[in-house]
């Protein structure tokens, strides 16, 4: 069985690196269109507020090489291993337009392109259509501001603005016949095609947990809240969940796949269970007015404490026993022994962050609840040192 919760290193490196990369680099402003045209069919039209040289967007995999078409005269695309960059010969130019085929393939360590739902709809990525733009040598991060148009008579959901990086990248936009259903503090786009169990699972423990974190932490979320669920087929074998919480945008979307996403069996209710509570986590760890996860700081952090945040809202809310619990805990001890200990790999990131935060002899509500204190009152990321001095101070 796959585990996909995040989208590991490569996932929390996508949501720090623009916050780096935008301190690092000035910006400009840059007007978004992204018009559904037809049943597959995008259009996106790019307006910068000055010439620019070029527009440099990272590499998706075959993503634009195989379904972008540059439609303004005299520009072209030029797509390498790691950036897919759009120019005109070297000359400058003030707008650009392209053409984007819906994307059904899924390139490792990167957020799905495009989630097609069963009532017709399809959820976009719209960080995809983010980047950078070049004025000769300099380069520029885009400060976009996106406006999205559907078909005629079909529905459209933005994601929520990204609250860390104003004008940085966006999450799922969904364009179809569905509406958003308000459950709780949060909106809910759930799949038709997802069964009754899952539904249920999904809804129950985001809605548990959610209320526990917040009266275990005493912060009430910072940002609005989208779920997305879709089903990408149930023909692979097996049961996964690509994708989740996309930090700072408010949003949290996963991509259900297998056969077995439709049976109905206790394992994998617990195993959705987790991966709702530890998305769950990830959001309120960054009920912040700043900091959080930024920076390079190690991932394990974050997701070792996700997951022991997850646990204990599991035993706490009576999802899970605590029986159940500590049998988790006992595996994810065993891997990080096998892995001796490291946190350099996807496995370790998850397992051994886990044990690092069980060896701490602090329990994990009140040491995040003084991290979150911490990084909100000096502004500096979660980091190791800030983790030491709480529990030197206990």
């Amino acid at each position: 069985m796959q585990r996909f919760l995040g989208l590991c290193a490569a996932f929390l490196m996508l949501c720090a690196a623009p916050l780096l990369h935008a301190e690092e680099q000035p910006k400009l402003a840059v007007a978004v269109d992204v018009r559904h045209v037809a049943k597959d069919l995008w259009r996106v039209d790019y307006r910068f507020a000055q010439a620019v040289t070029a527009l440099k967007l990272h590499s998706i995999g075959a993503f634009r090489k195989q379904e972008w078409k540059v439609l303004t005269p005299g520009m072209a695309m030029k797509s390498g291993p790691d950036f897919d960059v759009i120019a005109a010969k070297g000359k400058p130019f003030k707008s650009a337009s392209v053409q984007v085929k819906t994307f059904d393939g899924w390139s490792p360590k990167e957020y799905v392109s495009f989630n097609r739902f069963g009532d017709g709809g399809t959820a976009v990525y719209l960080g995809h259509l983010q980047g950078d733009v070049e004025q000769g040598k300099k380069t520029l991060s885009m400060h976009t501001d996106i406006k999205l148009f559907g078909l005629a008579q079909e529905n459209v959901i933005a994601p929520p603005a990204n609250r860390l990086e104003p004008g940085g990248d966006r999450g799922y936009a969904y364009f179809g016949p569905a509406q958003a259903i308000p459950a709780g503090a949060v909106k809910v786009l759930i799949d038709p095609r997802i069964p009754q169990w899952l539904r249920e699972t999904i809804l129950d423990v985001g809605a548990k947990t959610s209320a526990y974190y917040e009266k275990a932490y005493q912060r009430s979320l910072k940002d609005e809240l989208l779920i997305m669920v879709s089903v990408d087929n149930f023909e692979s074998s097996g049961f996964s969940m690509k994708g989740g919480a996309i930090l700072g945008q408010g949003q949290v979307s996963y991509r259900l796949e297998g056969k077995q996403v439709l049976l109905d069996h206790p394992k994998l209710r617990e195993y959705a269970a987790l991966n709702v509570a530890h998305e769950m986590a990830h959001i309120w760890q960054m009920a912040v007015s700043r900091g959080g996860m930024r920076g390079d700081q190690g991932p394990w952090i974050h997701e070792g404490g996700a997951e022991a945040m997850a646990l204990d809202a599991l035993v706490k809310t009576g999802v899970l026993s605590e029986e159940s619990v500590q049998a988790y805990r006992a595996k994810q001890a065993a891997t990080c022994e096998k892995l001796n200990n490291t946190v350099d790999t996807y496995d370790g990131i998850y397992a051994c962050g886990l044990v690092r935060f069980d060896q701490l002899g602090i329990g994990i509500v009140p040491l995040w609840r003084s991290m979150m204190e911490a990084t909100e009152t000096t502004g500096d990321a979660y980091s190791q040192q800030m983790i030491d001095t709480i529990v030197s101070a206990k």
